[in-house]
C-alpha cells in the first residue's frame, strides 16, 4: 500500500489565511520527507473552510520545496475555467515539475461557487465537465489548426502563420499527465467514466466503507462496458481522515474536541444544504437526524493508537477488497507536534504493515 495526501484543505474560517497556506505548504513538504508518494490539492472559491481558489498556483509554490512527491489538482473544477486555459496551465506545471504532476477533473458541489460563476444546474455542469475534459485532451494530443465545437465551448485555431512560429505548450509527460476523477456516490457517473477511460478513481473520505466498495464495482463495470481488461486495484486511491495518538483515548479526545471535529460539523452542514446527507449513511434507512458529527467521525475516520489504526485500515481493506494508495486527508495543524507525529507513525509504522497489491 502506498500513502498520499488529499488536501481540501480544511481550516477554521477565523484562522489567518496566510498562516493556513504556510501550514499547508509545511504539511506537504513534511509528507515528501516522510516518503508520501503523492498529494492532491482541492479548489473552491466561496468556502471559508476550504480557502484555496487556485490549486495550480499553490502547486507551483510547493514544487521547488519538494523533491519526490507527485502533486495533483484535486480537482480542477472544469466548469469554472475555459478548457484551453486548463490545458495550458497544467502543461506548464508539468514542465516546471519535470513530470511530477497528476490531474484530477470534476465539478463543484457548492451552490455559492455556481452563483459566483453564473453556472447552470449540476446536471448540466456534469455535461460541461465531460466536454471540457475531452477538449483538454484534444488540445494536448493534437496540433493546430483545429476546430473543436461543443455544446458549451468552441475552441478554434485556424491561422497558424508559420512566420510567427505558432505553438501551444504540450505536457512534459507523454501523451499527458495521469488523469483522475473524484468519486462520491456509490453508483457514480464519475466512477463509471473513469473506468471506461482508465482514469484514476479517488474515493472521497466522507462515505462509509460499503459505499467505497461500490465505487470500485462501478469503476469495473465502466471498464467492462468499454471493452477494457479487468482494472488493477493498484490504480485506486481511497481517502480517509486519519489521526494517530499515543493512546486511542488520547486520539479520540483530540478528534472530538478540536478543529478536526469542527471540520466534520462544517462538512455535514454543507451536505445538509445540498440535500446529500444520504450519501454518508452506511444504512440507507438511518434517519437523517442520526447523522451527526460524531457519527461521521466514527464511521468514516481512522482514529486511535497505532494498533487500533492498523485494525481500522485492515477492516477497510477487507471490506473493499484492497486498494493501491491510502490518502490521508489534510486537516488544520492546530497542534503541529501532534500532527507531525501522527504522520510519522502513519508513514513509518502503520502503512508499511500492509501489503502492496
Amino acid at each position: 500500500m502506498k500513502l498520499g495526501v488529499f488536501m481540501m484543505p480544511l481550516h477554521p474560517p477565523d484562522k489567518d489565511r496566510t498562516q493556513c497556506f504556510e501550514e499547508d505548504i509545511e504539511l506537504i513538504v513534511h509528507a515528501d520527507e516522510l516518503g508520501f508518494t503523492e498529494a492532491w490539492i482541492g479548489q473552491h472559491c466561496t468556502l471559508a473552510w476550504e480557502p484555496i481558489p487556485s490549486n495550480d498556483v499553490f502547486i507551483a509554490n510547493v514544487l521547488p520545496r519538494t523533491k519526490n512527491i507527485r502533486l495533483g489538482s484535486g480537482v480542477t473544477l472544469i466548469p469554472h475555467h475555459h478548457p484551453a486555459n486548463v490545458a495550458l496551465r497544467l502543461a506548464l506545471l508539468d514542465h516546471l515539475s519535470r513530470g511530477r504532476i497528476n490531474c484530477a477533473f470534476g465539478q463543484s458541489g457548492v451552490p455559492t461557487d455556481w452563483e459566483l460563476f453564473d453556472l447552470p444546474d449540476p446536471k448540466t455542469q456534469g455535461l460541461m465537465t465531460l466536454e471540457g475534459i475531452d477538449m483538454v485532451l484534444r488540445i494536448w494530443e493534437s496540433e493546430a489548426p483545429f476546430d473543436l465545437k461543443g455544446d458549451y465551448w468552441h475552441i478554434k485555431v485556424e491561422n497558424t502563420n508559420p512566420d510567427l512560429e505558432f505553438g501551444m505548450l504540450k505536457p512534459y509527460q507523454k501523451p499527458h499527465p495521469p488523469i483522475a476523477m473524484s468519486v462520491v456516490k456509490g453508483s457514480s457517473m464519475a466512477a463509471r467514466m473513469a473506468g471506461e477511460r482508465g482514469y484514476i478513481p479517488i474515493s472521497t473520505n466522507l462515505v462509509a466503507g460499503n459505499t467505497v466498495k461500490e465505487h470500485w464495482q462501478t469503476y469495473c463495470s465502466g471498464a467492462e462496458e468499454a471493452g477494457c481488461s479487468q482494472p488493477d486495484r493498484e490504480i485506486w486511491r481511497v481517502a480517509r481522515s486519519i489521526f494517530i495518538g499515543e493512546t486511542s483515548s488520547e486520539a479520540w479526545d483530540y478528534a472530538l474536541n478540536s478543529p478536526f471535529a469542527d471540520s466534520f460539523t462544517y462538512m455535514l452542514t454543507l451536505l445538509r444544504s445540498a440535500d446529500m446527507v444520504h450519501l454518508v449513511k452506511r444504512d440507507p434507512e438511518l434517519p437523517d437526524s442520526d447523522v451527526t458529527t460524531e457519527y461521521l467521525l466514527r464511521e468514516s475516520c481512522i482514529v486511535g493508537d497505532k494498533n487500533e489504526c492498523m485494525l481500522q485500515i485492515s477492516k477497510l481493506w477487507d471490506e473493499t477488497g484492497g486498494f493501491g494508495t491510502l490518502l490521508m486527508v489534510a486537516h488544520d495543524m492546530d497542534d503541529k507536534p501532534k500532527w507531525r507525529q501522527s504522520m510519522a507513525w502513519l508513514a513509518n509504522e502503520v502503512v508499511p504493515s500492509f501489503p502492496s497489491l
